[in-house]
């Protein structure tokens, strides 16, 4: 934030955005298209006699799946106004279509963008990778005790202390302890 004159903070203010007027978006506002053949024959003609059929051509020329240049597409006409989001999935299946049969006659190779794996992390994918971030040591065999080398239940740490000295670290007198005995 900055100070426009000093002492006088410049910005929003606080809590301008609850009382602005949100119907100027047009996503906002109810669609302008709300039958299937209208939005078809409106986004035909966006890729027919307007530039944008020649600039997404020119897209899928350079390897950009028809797949991303749908969501492109329909997510236009959601950002116009022209249909809801619900209506542009309604959408996606004749508009691929039609920029298939545009590279076709156009002789452009394409990639339909249904075909490729998906690229997201699974769960094993990432464990794989955290084994291999963090990788546990190998503990050697000469510093690991073998079960010979164990002590007796009677040769343990606990048994160089004498019950005494136990019973004087966990903060009991020896004479209460012979007390609740008897």
């Amino acid at each position: 934030m900055s100070l426009d004159k000093p002492g006088i903070p410049s910005g929003p203010i606080p809590g301008a955005n609850f009382t602005s007027d949100t119907r100027n978006w047009p996503w906002h506002r109810p669609p302008d298209i709300t039958n299937l053949d209208e939005g078809l024959e409106y986004i035909m003609n966006r890729l027919t006699d307007t530039s944008a059929g020649a600039r997404y051509m020119s897209l899928i020329e350079t390897g950009v799946s028809i797949t991303t240049i749908t969501d492109i597409v329909v997510t236009l006409g959601v950002g116009r106004g022209k249909f809801t989001p619900d209506f542009a999935i309604l959408l996606a299946g004749p508009v691929a279509r039609m920029l298939e049969i545009m590279a076709k006659s156009y002789g452009i190779e394409y990639d339909l963008g249904i075909d490729k794996e998906d690229n997201y992390v699974t769960s094993v994918a990432f464990k794989k990778a955290q084994e291999l971030k963090s990788p546990t040591p190998e503990v050697e065999e000469e510093d690991s005790p073998d079960m010979e080398e164990m002590p007796d239940e009677g040769e343990g740490l606990m048994s160089a202390v004498s019950e005494e000295e136990q019973s004087g670290m966990l903060g009991y007198d020896v004479e209460e302890e012979l007390e609740e005995d008897e």
